[in-house]
């Protein structure tokens, strides 16, 4: 009777410890540094459409630094705003229709491995106040990075 309860006990906790284990190696593997972060400014600093999407960007450059491929790139959690007071954009295909919303291209590579750039842009329907603002971006597994940016 002693064997019929506890092994069942033992095999849940060891399944618990891997499972643990697993999440927290691919956590560990998944790092990401943001580089820059600006917006769809002219050369005199002032908002425009310099792509002719008739849509305000913000474009943020997120480097791959750890060893694992990070999959999953439109399952990114994305925030931006003023420091306090941050808003969650959702990817584009999520937005249904709503602004803002945000869209990715990968730089210099077909996957998100190891030393990949991501570019993230994030598109509004009216130009942004200027001011510093915070780009917070976090990936599937939990790995995130916050970067600060003004203009």
């Amino acid at each position: 009777m002693v064997i019929n309860t506890t092994y069942p006990a033992i095999v849940r906790s060891s399944n618990s410890i891997v499972m643990t284990s697993e999440r927290m190696e691919e956590r560990i593997g998944s790092q990401i540094s943001i580089v820059y972060a600006t917006g769809e400014l002219d050369s005199a600093g002032a908002w425009q459409d310099t792509d002719s999407d008739t849509y305000f960007d913000v474009w943020v450059w997120v480097k791959n630094v750890g060893p694992a491929r990070i999959i999953g790139e439109d399952q990114m959690d994305v925030f931006i705003g003023k420091n306090g007071s941050l808003e969650r954009i959702n990817y584009v295909d999520y937005a249904e229709g709503a602004y803002p919303n945000w869209t990715y291209t990968l730089e210099n590579g077909t996957e998100w491995t190891n030393t990949v750039t991501l570019k993230i842009t994030i598109h509004y329907s009216a130009a942004l106040t200027t001011g510093t603002y915070v780009v917070k971006l976090i990936t599937p597994s939990g790995a995130y990075d916050e970067h600060y940016f003004s203009f």
